[in-house]
């Protein structure tokens, strides 16, 4: 008997990441479509690309870096512009990941505003640790690839640790629901 709890609850675990990843998937590719378009239209309006942007400046070792490294660069991908667009971008993302996994993947029925509490700080505390490691990655997909190619690749790796990091804390946000026993 315990046996088959243990496989339903593995199935249940199994279902629940397969939803958490197409949900997933479609969120990046919100992103990737938001981050193709909105930094040409932040430099197009504004000047925000030529205010360069590196705050929390980490210096451990040989690591020497910003948190939050968009240098200006003279086009739409770098300075306050990207950054705003980078920002803007990954807060809509949220918006629309946030009610999807707790509706629809784990189906609970929580406090939602000590949901969204929690959320927003594992929000922040995952963002800033994937600007941490776009510090090693970014400077190298800026020199070697275009900018629609370079917005793939920032965009698969941010979503691809993010996602890691996102399900277990998901699971603990979002407590299921206990069947009402009757």
């Amino acid at each position: 008997m315990a046996e088959v709890i243990k496989g339903e609850k593995i199935k249940k675990i199994l279902v629940q990441f397969f939803k958490f990843y197409l949900f997933s998937l479609l969120v990046t590719l919100l992103q990737y479509l938001m981050l193709t378009f909105l930094p040409e239209l932040i430099f197009q309006v504004t000047t925000w690309c030529c205010v360069p942007c590196q705050l929390v400046h980490i210096h451990i070792g040989i690591v020497n870096t910003y948190v939050f490294d968009y240098p200006v660069t003279g086009d739409a991908t770098g300075g306050m512009g990207y950054f705003a667009a980078f920002v803007i971008t990954l807060f809509i993302a949220q918006c629309v990941n946030f009610p999807m996994q707790r509706n629809i993947t784990f189906k609970s029925k929580g406090n939602v505003f000590y949901q969204i509490a929690w959320y927003i700080i594992a929000w922040i505390l995952i963002t800033i640790t994937c600007s941490m490691l776009m510090s090693v990655y970014v400077p190298i997909c800026r020199r070697f690839f275009s900018t629609a190619v370079y917005n793939v690749i920032i965009t698969v790796i941010n979503g691809g640790v993010s996602m890691i990091i996102y399900f277990p804390i998901l699971k603990i946000i979002f407590p299921e629901v206990k069947p009402e026993t009757i």
